[in-house]
């Protein structure tokens, strides 16, 4: 059996350099498909109208002023809350969403409805709140099928970040395994790696969210789990040999990075100056803490 080292890239923040304005058109992209999961489905749901009464009740208990034009990019510069969108207080969420045209221009809207929704899990993207709407008539697959069909970009604007450039003709020539794993899809990183110049060819597969249990991220132990699972059989498959300690794991949230770590992968954070290995925990300091708490 061949021992290899097994290189994974996060993708988005850690492929190219940031802040770029291609995450917020992302950020925005993903909120419209979701919006737009959200209007089809109310179209055939039976409890359409019970789902509106509650997101309504919500949406006038919400703080109006964090919904702001970059809602959920912690690496891009923030530009402020939405001045007097929403200045009309005799009007309702559903009012809003009956009145969209199902274009650009509902982004704000799409924006309230991704503040008002609930992850199915803690740690989980922020799309698996569709699944806690409680709509009876929507399933992980339509959550998916619509970022996938509708939150898919043409990256335009990224530089290669020249540390991780290095990390991986390092990692090619010493014939590594290399793998692409994110809490995006896979569609959104074979487009950006288009743009940065990089071939898919050199890279063993792209792992998405929706890869890892149905769509479970990589801040949940499930959605990591499920990760080994898929590099487990595909070492099983190549004569390779499958041992976390062969790995290595490189993204820019150094949450992620730690939480990583923590489940026994050797993790480096990436930041725009540095990339540092992360200390792996060890247990008896872990169960020391626990102790003195």
């Amino acid at each position: 059996m061949n021992k290899k080292i097994i290189s994974v890239f996060d993708f988005d923040g850690t492929f190219y350099k940031t802040p770029t304005p291609d995450i917020p058109k992302l950020e925005d992209a993903i909120d419209l498909a979701m919006f737009k999961l959200l209007k089809d489905k109310l179209k055939t749901a039976k409890n359409a109208d019970e789902v509106l009464k509650k997101l309504d009740e919500k949406f006038a208990s919400l703080d109006k002023t964090q919904i702001t034009p970059n809602l959920h990019n912690q690496n891009a510069e923030k530009l402020g809350p939405v001045v007097n969108y929403f200045g009309d207080k005799t009007k309702s969420f559903s009012d809003y969403v009956n009145e969209s045209e199902g274009n650009k221009t509902d982004v704000i809207v799409a924006r309230t409805l991704a503040k008002m929704m609930e992850p199915n899990g803690a740690g989980n993207h922020r799309v698996s709140g569709m699944l806690n709407l409680g709509l009876d008539n929507i399933s992980q697959k339509d959550v998916e099928d619509y970022y996938k069909k509708y939150a898919t970009i043409t990256y335009r604007n990224i530089e290669r970040n020249p540390l991780i450039e290095k990390s991986i003709t390092e990692a090619k020539q010493r014939g590594d395994l290399m793998f692409v794993y994110t809490d995006n899809s896979k569609d959104n990183v074979l487009s950006g790696m288009k743009t940065l110049g990089y071939s898919a060819n050199n890279f063993k597969g792209v792992i998405d969210m929706f890869d890892c249990d149905g769509g479970t991220t990589k801040k949940m132990k499930q959605g990591i789990d499920a990760f080994k699972e898929k590099m487990k059989l595909y070492c099983m498959a190549n004569d390779v040999e499958y041992n976390l300690s062969n790995f290595r794991f490189y993204d820019d949230n150094p949450k992620i990075c730690e939480f990583m770590s923590q489940q026994g992968i050797p993790s480096f954070h990436v930041s725009p100056t540095e990339i540092k290995q992360v200390e792996t925990p060890n247990i008896t300091n872990i169960i020391a803490n626990k102790i003195q708490r």
